[in-house]
């Protein structure tokens, strides 16, 4: 009997997709909270909260490309099941 349920690998795509939203949720905040806006100058806390939204949008990317190839192994796999009609 198969297993039923979302594979390992499906798992995986969302955890790092929520991890990217999680990280672009921070970088708002940081910007908002901590950055110093009044001074042109590139401070720690905008540097800090550019590199938050930067891995937060690289972490969405891979987590989509992880969950569409898992979407495509099983459309295979189904086809090829399937066999010719």
């Amino acid at each position: 009997m198969p297993r039923s349920g979302p594979s390992l690998v499906v798992w995986i795509g969302v955890a790092v997709a929520a991890s990217g939203g999680i990280c672009l949720v921070a970088s708002v905040l940081t910007a908002l909270l901590v950055a110093d806006h009044s001074s042109s100058d590139s401070s720690a806390s905008s540097l800090i909260a550019i590199g938050l939204a930067a891995l937060g949008v690289l972490a969405v990317v891979l987590g989509s490309v992880i969950l569409a190839g898992a979407a495509l192994g099983r459309l295979w796999r189904r086809s090829r099941q399937a066999g010719p009609r």
